[in-house]
């Protein structure tokens, strides 16, 4: 116990000199000529110790190996099976409870309302296209350089793969790959992809704050039976808010980088240790500490930078808000006459998209699979009624399946040109 408490020890005071070490190195050079100044911006505000820069993208690589690749894509493929099978039963159960309402039955019926999924259509251009905006205006704030394709191939790889794996963690790393072999440093790779997800995590918070705190009072009562349910579903959100709220909080002290956020990550995983819940001591505290530097340089680099954080946080916004109001554009498609204005239905509409995704947050399948779709058909399907099914399969549609129809053919092409590229230059040599 001793000789863990030493390494412990031994292991902190590294970190520290490593970190003090990028510190020293990112203080302002005096009089430095402007065809230098967009590099030194690369050095001062985004570089991390160069030692645990290598060792990241290394193991990103390495997750890119063929061996990996093939397990990861067949992981992937089982769990969007998961995620269709789950689908069917949800939508067969429905069928056999309120009955079968053909395709052409529900067009007839519904008429130029259908009109209203057009908007989804729409919304969801919105919402790629303020995420391609995020990495373009940090790109361009960087290395002083328009890269518009480049951040939007940032930003469909980063939600595709989010949504192709478990607790949307395959996104990042496939960011970082798609940065460093476009000709961006393995620090500013490593730190745009993060900086970006501080921003998204926060505004999101925030406003789903905001939704539940002024819209959940305003959520209409129904039927006992469908109240119960709604009050289940809203202390499921509440929990999952609450744990977002101490991630973001964890994170954002991480980002300070002192000696007591340094104390209490390294007790976390000592704990952890003695649980028998982390099995390697040494690597566990090693990559801690490296991401805590990771963090530190994102807010060192966005406190110096107060008209990109105003960008990025009102593009987050805005990238929030387009995802959030998704379901509206669906429900008008298919709801009857409204007893309220349009503003309060918008309101209600985005704080129950909140209650489903916050309570939805604890399901480890890719999309919250499962809690997802029943939180859905509990707090919509009042308004739509019998077109619940329809309903559900347009909004995952739109919401989840067409971001990975979207990035899956951007893949594709993708591939399809680097074939005909190396077939080019065999071609020519």
């Amino acid at each position: 116990m001793k000789k863990q408490q030493e390494n412990s020890v031994e292991n902190v005071k590294e970190t520290q000199e490593s970190l003090v070490s990028a510190e020293e190195e990112t203080k302002e050079p005096e009089n430095v000529p402007a065809s230098e100044q967009v590099e030194i911006l690369e050095e001062v505000d985004i570089e991390l110790p160069k030692e645990h820069v290598e060792e990241k993208l290394k193991e990103v690589m390495d997750s890119q190996s063929p061996k990996k690749r093939r397990k990861n894509t067949i992981i992937s493929l089982c769990l969007l099976l998961v995620n269709i099978v789950f689908m069917v039963f949800i939508i067969r159960s429905l069928i056999s409870n309120i009955g079968d309402i053909s395709l052409t039955d529900m067009i007839n019926s519904q008429g130029n309302k259908l009109w209203w999924l057009t908007g989804g259509l729409l919304i969801y251009l919105v919402y790629m296209l303020a995420q391609t905006l995020m990495y373009f205006v940090l790109i361009k704030d960087i290395t002083g350089k328009k890269r518009i394709g480049l951040a939007y191939d940032v930003a469909v790889v980063g939600k595709y793969y989010d949504n192709i794996t478990p607790f949307a963690v395959g996104g990042q790393p496939m960011q970082i790959i798609r940065l460093s072999t476009n000709g961006i440093s393995p620090g500013v790779s490593t730190s745009i992809p993060i900086i970006k997800m501080m921003i998204n995590s926060a505004v999101n918070m925030v406003a789903a704050l905001m939704f539940f705190i002024f819209g959940l009072p305003r959520i209409p009562l129904t039927t006992p039976f469908n109240d119960l349910l709604l009050i289940i579903l809203e202390i499921l959100g509440v929990i999952g808010l609450i744990i977002t709220v101490f991630v973001v909080l964890f994170m954002f002290l991480m980002s300070t980088g002192n000696f007591v956020t340094r104390s209490l990550v390294s007790g976390v995983i000592r704990i952890g240790y003695k649980l028998k819940i982390v099995k390697n001591y040494r690597l566990t505290l090693k990559k801690a500490m490296g991401q805590v530097a990771e963090y530190k340089s994102s807010m060192h680099y966005l406190k110096k930078r107060k008209l990109v954080l105003l960008k990025m946080i009102l593009l987050s916004l805005l990238e929030c808000l387009s995802y959030a109001i998704m379901p509206y554009f669906v429900v008008m498609a298919f709801a009857g006459p409204l007893d309220m204005s349009p503003i309060l239905f918008i309101t209600i509409c985005i704080t129950k998209y909140y209650i489903c995704s916050m309570a939805s947050s604890f399901i480890p399948l890719p999309g919250g699979t499962g809690l997802m779709e029943i939180s859905f058909i509990f707090l919509f399907g009042i308004v739509v009624k019998e077109n619940i099914v329809w309903a559900l399969l347009l909004y995952r549609f739109i919401s989840y399946y067409l971001i990975i129809i979207h990035g899956f053919g951007h893949e594709l092409i993708k591939i399809g040109k680097n074939i005909y590229k190396n077939r080019k230059i065999k071609e020519t040599a």
